[in-house]
């Protein structure tokens, strides 16, 4: 009978566990998401920042070349363009309050090639978000800040640098033109190499939500290409540009 009872009990208890539903999963409220955004851009503005000092080099009197684009445009294409546009503004005033000599205008020119490098990306991946349309993203903003680099530095390189616009004509095949694809081509080509390790990393802390793409490229080919475009970036900056970014205007 002890045997029979036991039976029944055990049944009994098999039948509650199945009846009963599986704990739901935490979610994150719409506070905790805002608030771990917000400390994500932080983040991705102090790593920016840190590039700044970490792998930065003077080209020129007023060409610096640095990666701190390509962090800035990560937070862009995972917190959204408007955030990348914060990330920006805060990284060139403390640039302008640190390591700049060239006052406002310098913070001005700053501020605008940033943000003409992250938008196109962080737009065109908001209206798709894949991995391709992200790629290609990167490819119109390496091309969308080359070109509007060109009237920038007609328009503000004599305010602050003193330079006749003529001058700075004179350098925009030369130099300004080469130096701002070599760079854009090579932010973009570090921005597509960190971004599946950082798309991960915000998953785990649940900054974004889970990932439904499974996608057609297989996971080793876009760290291959961007691997191989900023090879070649860097030898074309190396070996072809080297020693040619002097403008005439600078002593």
């Amino acid at each position: 009978m002890q045997n029979n009872q036991n039976d029944k009990d055990r049944i009994v208890s098999d039948a509650s566990a199945e009846t009963e539903p599986a704990p739901a999963k935490r979610r994150v409220s719409n506070t905790d998401l805002h608030v771990r955004r917000t400390v994500a851009a932080a983040l991705f503005a102090a790593l920016a920042y840190l590039f700044v000092f970490v792998f930065r080099i003077q080209v020129a009197g007023f060409l610096t070349f640095d990666l701190k684009d390509a962090v800035m445009t990560l937070g862009a294409l995972f917190l959204g363009p408007v955030a990348g546009v914060a990330i920006a503004l805060a990284v060139a005033l403390l640039e302008m309050v640190s390591v700049s000599s060239t006052g406002f205008y310098g913070f001005l020119m700053n501020f605008l090639a940033s943000a003409s490098f992250i938008l196109p990306a962080a737009i065109f991946y908001r209206l798709r978000r894949t991995r391709p349309s992200a790629m290609i993203g990167l490819i119109l903003s390496a091309v969308f800040m080359t070109a509007m680099m060109l009237p920038l530095n007609l328009l503000i390189t004599p305010l602050y640098t003193g330079a006749p616009r003529s001058a700075v004509v004179d350098l925009i095949p030369k130099t300004i033109l080469p130096f701002n694809a070599v760079k854009g081509t090579l932010n973009a080509a570090v921005t597509a190499l960190l971004f599946q390790p950082v798309a991960k990393a915000l998953h785990r802390v649940r900054l974004l939500p889970p990932e439904e793409e499974k996608s057609r490229v297989p996971a080793w080919v876009i760290p291959t290409v961007a691997g191989v475009v900023a090879v070649a970036a860097v030898l074309v900056f190396v070996l072809v540009l080297k020693g040619e970014f002097k403008p005439p205007f600078q002593n």
